[in-house]
């Protein structure tokens, strides 16, 4: 992606898809994993009114970075199943 636009390269038989699915997946799950552990520090009440209010918005942000990727993962999955 540049700026706004986005370019794609066909890649044809280039690629092996299902390598490709299986990578794809492999982190799909470290991510969702991350998320888990992620959220249960943000849900943890004891976690978040005695850390600093810095430490907490990394840890917020951290949770929208995964929840993204994991979007981004399952769009690219869904993709290469066609």
């Amino acid at each position: 992606m540049v700026k706004a636009n986005e370019y794609f390269i066909p890649l044809g038989d280039l690629i092996d898809v299902d390598a490709e699915i299986k990578r794809l997946e492999e982190e799909l799950k470290y991510n969702k994993g991350f998320l888990i552990s992620v959220s249960k520090k943000l849900s943890n009440e004891r976690f978040v009114n005695n850390a600093p209010e810095k430490v907490v918005a990394i840890e917020k942000q951290k949770q929208a970075d995964a929840e993204a990727k994991i979007k981004a993962l399952e769009e690219s999955i869904a993709n290469l199943k066609g």
